[in-house]
């Protein structure tokens, strides 16, 4: 796991909904919709998502299972409040978590 905590607050302020590399992905957009109806549900994240469900954070868990990804486009990582709070400018890699994995 990474630095960036899997929560819920962290999800709800993740820019990947609305990053250029993940908007065209018809992937990514299945499991957007599939997020908002199971935070609904109670208990961890852990027991509501398989990993390759989840569309956003790859701050927290690293790479996207999703392949139709456009690494070519500009990534919003570094304008994230996660990004920041969890001071991932000092990592490798600093952003495209989506496509590169997980901070170290």
């Amino acid at each position: 796991m990474g630095k960036v905590e899997l929560n819920r607050k962290n999800i709800s302020r993740c820019l990947c909904k609305t990053c250029p590399v993940q908007t065209e992905s018809n992937c990514s957009k299945d499991k957007i919709a599939l997020i908002d109806k199971k935070l609904d549900q109670e208990g961890s994240l852990k027991e509501i998502f398989e990993t390759d469900e989840l569309a956003l954070l790859y701050c927290s868990f690293g790479k996207a299972a999703c392949d139709d990804l456009s690494s070519n486009e500009l990534c919003k990582c570094t304008q994230c409040t996660v990004w920041l709070e969890n001071n991932l400018a000092n990592n490798d890699p600093i952003e495209y978590f989506c496509v590169e994995g997980v901070p170290k």
